[in-house]
């Protein structure tokens, strides 16, 4: 999800940063020696979160994945961040235009906003984190119930067997089927 996201903001937000995104392990590691040409963008992963299992006999959970993008601006202007803050509504709302209501692949629904705050300031630089999510979920078929489930033989037939018991009686069945069948089940 994170290289799709990068790939979004280098082709629809070029005013902004001219291609200078790149993906990230964690903030941390955003190392000022390493940093790309003003203004630029980091993605990073931040947590997820999940919401109980729904289904009573299967498995059904929607997890939100939030990431971050986190904008380096310069902010050499002044050292109060006075020029450097000025950019971060517009560059905002270029994200917003970028990634809210777009689903980065196959599996995850709309990203949503979340929020943002300062990280830090100093003399050069200001970071910015604008926090995204977006939902998916997990099936069955992700599970170790699902994974025990593919080793079973296909369920192709139904055995019935029935022992009767007079209800005159009390005690247990003789053993001897009074009747016995057997159903296909079709495949589709």
């Amino acid at each position: 999800m994170i290289i799709e996201i990068v790939e979004a903001l280098k082709t629809r937000c070029v005013t902004q940063f001219t291609g200078r995104v790149a993906g990230a392990a964690e903030y941390q590691q955003l190392d000022p020696a390493a940093h790309m040409m003003l203004p630029a963008a980091y993605v990073i992963p931040l947590d997820d979160s999940a919401e109980p299992n729904t289904s009573d006999n299967g498995y059904t959970q929607v997890i939100r994945d939030n990431f971050a993008v986190i904008v380096v601006l310069s902010n050499v202007a002044d050292e109060i961040g006075k020029a450097s803050i000025s950019q971060v509504i517009p560059t905002r709302n270029a994200l917003f235009s970028a990634l809210l209501a777009w689903s980065p692949d196959d599996e995850h629904g709309p990203i949503e906003y979340e929020g943002g705050n300062l990280l830090s300031i100093d003399r050069a630089r200001m970071y910015y984190q604008f926090e995204f999510s977006c939902e998916t979920q997990i099936g069955e078929a992700d599970t170790y119930q699902g994974a025990a489930n593919a080793l079973l033989p296909d369920f192709t037939q139904v055995g019935v067997k029935v022992d009767l018991i007079d209800p005159s009686l009390t005690g247990e069945p003789d053993g001897d089927y009074e009747a016995v069948i057997q159903i296909d089940v079709p495949q589709t």
